[in-house]
């Protein structure tokens, strides 16, 4: 019989995270996330790593659900996708990090140990647009909810997003950094691909999409387009009147 997820968070989340319900929850995890993952992301990291880091990231989610879960339920499709492409994640960062220059791993990694890990990507897409000015909490928190999904198709992340009181031209630029569109790659994307964090955020594209997503571009509507130009002047018009 399949235990639903959202019932063993509250119960355990009420118990204040007691024993058996929390490790009902943990056997649940074990049988639904650990056991089901895929011989290549074992193979990739490793079988041990691969299970623990697993049941890290599902716990570390449903402490979370459990404190703001979102207004369409949970279910444990949706947690195990999450844990599938969080350690995708692990593994092209694994790939990327055995491409560099030998000198480079002498160097010292920042640890951050006092806020959730968005991911290598995803830290360093808020990373700039703490650069630009985004307050960093204000910025990871947008994010975080525009990767809370599914689905990630480009308008459900700007449904989330404005419903998190983000502006309709932060949404819209949100959206573009991190789902992007036909022809035209998100800055999430072509990091994962390996290209250069300087070229991408150099790109005259992406730093409109930047400068929106900060607040500093409000007749921001996606890529230029006789669309956007209406909306444009739409938006002149009002401000006239």
């Amino acid at each position: 019989m399949d235990v639903d997820l959202e019932q063993l968070i509250a119960e355990a989340a009420r118990s204040g995270w007691a024993q058996g319900p929390s490790q009902r929850l943990a056997e649940e995890i074990e049988s639904h996330i650990v056991f089901p993952l895929s011989s290549r992301l074992r193979a990739a990291l490793g079988r041990d790593e691969a299970e623990q880091l697993a049941r890290v990231i599902a716990w570390e989610r449903c402490l979370e659900l459990a404190v703001n879960p979102p207004a369409a339920g949970v279910s444990w499709g949706y947690l195990a996708n999450l844990v599938r492409w969080r350690l995708m994640d692990a593994v092209r960062s694994d790939v990327l990090r055995g491409q560099r220059h030998p000198l480079t791993h002498q160097l010292p990694e920042l640890a951050v140990s006092h806020r959730w890990s968005l991911g290598p990507h995803l830290e360093r897409i808020a990373s700039e647009l703490e650069n630009e000015g985004l307050s960093a909490a204000v910025g990871r928190r947008l994010i975080r909810v525009a990767a809370d999904g599914p689905p990630y198709y480009r308008s459900a992340i700007i449904l989330r997003l404005r419903r998190a009181n983000a502006t309709a031209s932060q949404a819209e630029a949100l959206a573009w950094l991190l789902r992007g569109g036909a022809g035209r790659p998100s800055a999430l994307a072509r990091l994962a691909l390996g290209q250069a964090p300087e070229e991408i955020f150099s790109d005259p594209v992406v730093r409109r999409w930047m400068l929106a997503a900060v607040g500093r571009d409000l007749r921001f509507f996606g890529r230029p387009s006789r669309l956007g130009h209406r909306r444009a002047a739409g938006v002149e018009w009002l401000r006239a009147a």
